[in-house]
């Protein structure tokens, strides 16, 4: 399985930056718009066990997902799960580390396979991680823009 790990530090709480990253409508906010990320079925805030339905523009393709909150340890990690998708697995751990009263890090870490047949032509495992590591550039620069205003 191809990893994919980054973090940031931001100037806020674990706790403001744990309950910022459960709200899907937030997610939206700090995607590429590129991405075209649009919840089909989402609740306000995540839970362990919540299915989370989706589409993104991806790879010149429209493609609907399902995701699942397998864990969730408020506020230090949550894990989601590819049950519907494109590729062969998808894992992406969310990790909230307090470093001061005030700093929160965040580490995000994804295990994915890439898909098979025909499709796996084309989104191969490099293209995917050139795409998170774009994707989470802008993903942590709005999150500073939106965590750190006051």
């Amino acid at each position: 399985m191809a990893v994919f790990e980054v973090s940031t530090i931001i100037k806020c709480t674990v706790d403001r930056a744990f309950d910022f990253l459960i709200r899907p409508a937030n997610i939206s906010l700090i995607s590429p718009p590129n991405m075209g990320l649009h919840f089909v079925s989402a609740p306000e805030e995540i839970f362990q066990g919540t299915t989370l339905e989706f589409k993104i523009q991806s790879f010149g393709q429209v493609q609907e997902l399902i995701h699942e909150i397998t864990e969730l340890d408020r506020p230090t990690r949550f894990v989601e799960q590819q049950v519907k998708g494109p590729l062969k697995s998808w894992i992406h751990e969310h990790h909230f580390e307090a470093i001061a009263p005030d700093q929160v890090k965040i580490r995000d870490t994804i295990e994915f396979l890439p898909p098979g047949g025909l499709l796996g032509f084309m989104v191969t495992e490099s293209r995917i991680l050139d795409s998170l590591d774009e994707g989470f550039d802008l993903r942590y620069k709005k999150l500073k823009q939106l965590l750190e205003q006051d």
